[in-house]
């Protein structure tokens, strides 16, 4: 799939989000997650989308996800290791905090 073609779909998918459609938001989501590869965006994403939905359980699974693989880029693309360093931060207050929910 190309790759502006996932980042617009992505972008759909978070106004949805910001406008709570979270089902739909997730709904969208799931179908990039199930075409593209490893897209950390749409992780966080739908990590978002399920708290905001209720379904803690599923959020902090997507977190983790994401948490996966901000690891292996972060390894991977010295380029833009500093990002990875902060999207690391960022995803383990997210988990953090979804564990003291759980």
């Amino acid at each position: 799939m190309d790759p502006k073609e996932i980042n617009a779909r992505i972008g759909q998918a978070w106004k949805m989000h910001y406008t709570g459609k979270n089902d739909a938001a997730i709904e969208q989501f799931e179908r990039i997650l199930a075409e593209a590869a490893d897209p950390i965006d749409a992780y966080w994403g739908i990590a978002l989308s399920y708290r905001k939905a209720g379904n803690k359980e599923k959020s902090l699974e997507a977190f983790q996800q994401a948490a996966d693989l901000i690891a292996i880029a972060a390894q991977t693309d010295a380029e833009h290791k500093e990002r990875y360093f902060m999207l690391q931060r960022m995803v383990k207050q997210q988990i953090e905090q979804m564990a003291d929910f759980i």
